[in-house]
């Protein structure tokens, strides 16, 4: 019989959702529960009210607790006391946008859930070493480094076909930016950064591709510079019809948008904000948070020059490959999962 895996999301959506799909073929039986219905503050309280005592009896049922991201773990103590856990930081965003009082009782909060989980994944260097502050050694000890991968998605790949599919020219020099639609990920920078560049002549669209409480603004500010898709299922056919990959985060974990992009081969063209800048190291652009002239004289550079968009992007392919395959991945998480549950996968 097959081990069970119960993972606990803060909310359904987002990069976690991504990491589950990579996981999806190992042999073992996985389940899936939120502790909320909303990504909102407001909305979220009363729905972890009505939630929880549901994902707390699955628990009881599960060999495993695989806890996802700072703020699940954080309502999840209790579980994670009652049942084997490990946890996913994904990012640390509650630890990282936390202030005064808020940020000791995030590190108090962490300290507890890192105690209480039998492994810490940190999905970068850069993770473990802001837990590395304020953990005591033995605790540290417990934390490991797997970074996240690209699972496989939906849609067209053939470039032609999807760059029909969305009306694009063949000589037009395609920017994309996809994910949710807020302030950390900042599409505005984007956005204000395609207009200027093609602004100053640059054969260029910027494709936005989500949904969230910045939709409206996103909306508001599409043009020939831009072009607003909405919330897409397909990440494949906008990324085969792609050039390049722009993610001006503030924060990040490990960007799967980003990691599809490596993948496929586009250049990418990231801030450096945490997270992203470790995960492309030299095999993208960098370009400082919140600066869209900055982001602008990059997309005005890469639309005059295909060689070194081919290069980045060529580069980019090959320390996916070298680092965040989904096989490198899945064996990763394979053997981890091996010894937390005291047995092996043959295969992996």
């Amino acid at each position: 019989m097959q081990p069970t895996v119960l993972h606990i999301l803060p909310h359904r959506g987002g990069g976690a959702e991504g990491y589950l799909d990579a996981l999806a073929s190992l042999p073992i039986t996985q389940r899936r529960m939120a502790l909320s219905s909303s990504r909102s503050p407001l909305g979220a309280a009363p729905s972890i009210v009505a939630r929880w005592p549901g994902v707390a009896a699955a628990a009881r049922h599960a060999d495993l607790v695989h806890v996802h991201g700072d703020v699940a773990a954080l309502l999840s103590l209790p579980i994670m006391h009652a049942r084997p856990a490990v946890l996913t930081t994904h990012g640390l965003h509650f630890l990282r946008r936390a202030r005064g009082a808020r940020l000791t009782l995030a590190r108090r909060g962490l300290r507890a859930a890192v105690a209480a989980s039998r492994r810490t994944i940190c999905t970068s260097e850069a993770e473990r070493e802001e837990l590395g502050v304020f953990l005591p050694a033995a605790l540290s000890a417990r934390l490991v480094v797997i970074p996240n991968t690209a699972p496989h998605s939906p849609g067209s790949s053939d470039r032609a076909r999807a760059r029909a599919d969305l009306g694009l020219g063949p000589d037009t020099v395609v920017a994309l930016f996809i994910g949710q639609l807020e302030e950390r990920k900042d599409p505005l920078t984007a956005i204000a950064a395609a207009r200027a560049a093609v602004a100053a002549g640059a054969p260029l669209v910027l494709l936005v591709a989500g949904a969230g409480p910045l939709g409206d603004r996103v909306r508001a500010l599409a043009g020939p510079a831009v072009r607003a898709l909405g919330y897409r299922d397909d990440p494949q056919t906008l990324l085969a019809a792609s050039d390049l990959l722009v993610m001006p985060s503030l924060r990040e974990g490990q960007s799967i948008a980003v990691l599809e992009a490596m993948r496929d081969g586009l250049a990418v063209v990231v801030s450096d904000g945490a997270g992203n800048p470790e995960l492309v190291a030299d095999a993208g652009v960098v370009v400082p948070a919140g600066d869209p002239q900055a982001l602008a004289a990059v997309l005005v550079r890469l639309a005059a020059d295909s060689g070194e968009r081919r290069g980045l992007g060529a580069a980019a392919r090959r320390r996916y490959e070298e680092h965040y395959s989904l096989e490198r991945f899945q064996a990763r998480m394979a053997e981890l999962y091996g010894e937390l549950l005291g047995t092996r996968f043959e295969g992996w």
